[in-house]
C-alpha cells in the first residue's frame, strides 16, 4: 500500500478533477489517497462525501489583471505561500508519493519533492497558453524528483521538449464508463426545462456542450452554429452543461446571453448550470461539440462516445487528435462557424457510421483497462514506462 498525496489547483470539478477522482477510487482499495485543494467548492464536497481527506491551501491562481513586473512579484509571493504550507501538509502526512494534476502545482510539486526527498508524478490535462508557462514546466520537468510525466495526449506530451523531461513522458488516453454514460435518461432534465425538445427528426438537432463557461471554451461559437442551422432551415437547440469560476467568466457567461437574444433564439438555447447528471444531460442531445483549441484530450468528447453521440470537434490540439483517433465524427476550422455548421450537417449524413465508431472508441477507452495501465505508472515499476494509448 503507498499513501499518494494529490495536488488539486482547482476547487470545481471539470475533466482534470473528473479523472483525478476515478483515479482515487480505482486504486483506493488498496492505497490511500489524501488530497491538498484551494478551498471549498464543488471538489471538497465530492471528496466529503467519500470520505477522502483533504488539507486547504488557499487560492493558487493569480489575481486577474496583474501585469508587467507585478507577475513576477505576485507569483513568487504565492508560490512561497503554497510551498510552505504544503511541505507542513507533507511533514505530517508522510506520504510516499506526490501526485501533481493540478497545473498550478506542477513546479511547486518539483521543488516540494525535493526538498522533502519525495518522488512526483505529473498528470498533464492541459494544453498550455502561454510561452512563460510553458518555459517554466519545462525547466522543472528536469529536476530529479519528477520520476514520471503522464501526458492525455501526444498534443499534451509534446510540450515537454526537454531531452530529460521527454523519456519521462508517457501517454495515456482518459477512459470513460461506457456504462454510465451510456444510461442517461433525458426525461430527468426535461422535469426542470419543460420547453427542452429532445431530437427525433432528422430536421431537429440537440447540440451538447459540456465545459466550464470560459471564453476559451467558444460557446459563443456554437450559438453562431445553431443560429446558422436555424437559416438554412433546420429546428436546432443548444444544452449548454457548465459553472463558472470568477467574475470574468460570468461576464463572459452575461455576453453569451446577450448574444441568444439578439438571435432571438431564448427558446431555443438552455443554460444548465454545472450538472452533476451528464449522462442525463447527453441523453438530450444527438451531437456535441467541441469549439476550444485548447483541449487536452477532451473528456466531454469520450463521455458522448459513450452515450453513442457522434462528436463535432476543431482541428487544433488535443480535439483534433481525438477526432482522428476516434472518428466519431467531423472536424472544423477553429473559430469558423460556417465550416462548423457545414460538419454538423455532414456528421448528419453519416449519422450512424459515426455513431458506431463512438460506442466502438469508448470501449477501448474502458476504466479496466485504464485501472492497469494506471496502477502500472503509479505504483508499478519502470518496466511499465512506455507509451499507453
Amino acid at each position: 500500500m503507498k499513501k499518494i498525496l494529490v495536488w488539486e489547483s482547482h476547487s470545481m470539478i471539470s475533466g482534470g478533477q473528473k479523472m483525478t477522482l476515478l483515479i482515487s477510487e480505482l486504486l483506493g482499495a488498496e492505497n490511500e489517497f489524501v488530497y491538498m485543494i484551494p478551498g471549498e467548492g464543488a471538489l471538497s464536497k465530492e471528496l466529503d462525501r467519500r470520505k477522502i481527506p483533504y488539507h486547504m491551501l488557499g487560492d493558487q491562481s493569480m489575481p486577474a489583471g496583474v501585469k508587467g513586473k507585478s507577475v513576477i512579484f505576485r507569483y513568487a509571493g504565492l508560490s512561497l505561500n503554497a510551498i510552505a504550507k504544503a511541505l507542513r501538509i507533507i511533514a505530517k502526512e508522510k506520504p510516499d508519493l506526490i501526485y501533481a494534476p493540478g497545473p498550478a502545482a506542477l513546479p511547486w510539486s518539483a521543488i516540494c519533492g525535493t526538498l522533502s526527498n519525495k518522488p512526483v508524478i505529473w498528470h498533464l490535462h492541459h494544453v498550455f497558453l502561454d510561452n512563460p508557462t510553458k518555459k517554466l514546466i519545462n525547466i522543472f520537468s528536469n529536476w530529479r524528483s519528477v520520476k514520471k510525466i503522464i501526458a492525455v495526449s501526444n498534443c499534451v506530451g509534446s510540450q515537454i521538449i526537454t531531452s530529460a523531461g521527454k523519456r519521462k513522458v508517457t501517454v495515456l488516453y482518459n477512459p470513460v464508463d461506457t456504462e454510465q454514460y451510456s444510461n442517461g435518461a433525458a426525461v430527468n432534465v426535461r422535469k426542470e426545462y419543460p420547453n427542452l425538445e429532445v431530437a427525433s427528426t432528422e430536421n431537429t438537432i440537440t447540440l451538447g456542450h459540456i465545459a466550464l463557461m470560459q471564453e476559451t471554451k467558444r460557446q459563443n461559437i456554437v450559438i453562431e452554429v445553431a443560429f446558422l442551422l436555424q437559416c438554412k432551415g433546420y429546428h436546432c437547440n443548444i444544452v449548454f452543461a457548465g459553472g463558472t469560476k470568477n467574475s470574468e467568466d460570468e461576464q463572459y457567461l452575461l455576453s453569451l446571453k446577450k448574444k441568444v437574444a439578439e438571435y432571438h433564439m431564448e427558446n431555443n438555447v438552455f443554460f444548465l448550470g454545472f450538472r452533476s447528471d451528464v449522462p442525463n444531460v447527453l441523453a438530450c442531445c444527438n451531437l456535441v461539440m467541441i469549439p476550444s483549441a485548447f483541449e487536452g484530450f477532451p473528456l466531454a468528447g469520450l463521455e458522448a462516445n459513450a452515450a453513442g453521440l457522434p462528436v463535432i470537434c476543431a482541428n487544433q490540439g488535443g480535439s483534433l487528435e481525438y477526432a482522428k483517433v476516434s472518428k466519431s465524427g467531423e472536424i472544423f476550422r477553429f473559430d469558423d462557424a460556417e465550416d462548423a455548421a457545414s460538419a454538423v450537417i455532414r456528421c448528419l449524413e453519416k449519422y450512424d457510421y459515426y455513431a458506431s465508431n463512438a460506442k466502438n472508441f469508448a470501449k477501448k477507452c474502458s476504466v479496466a483497462n485504464y485501472k492497469d495501465n494506471i496502477y502500472a505508472i503509479l505504483i508499478g515499476n519502470k518496466a511499465h514506462e512506455r507509451n499507453i494509448i
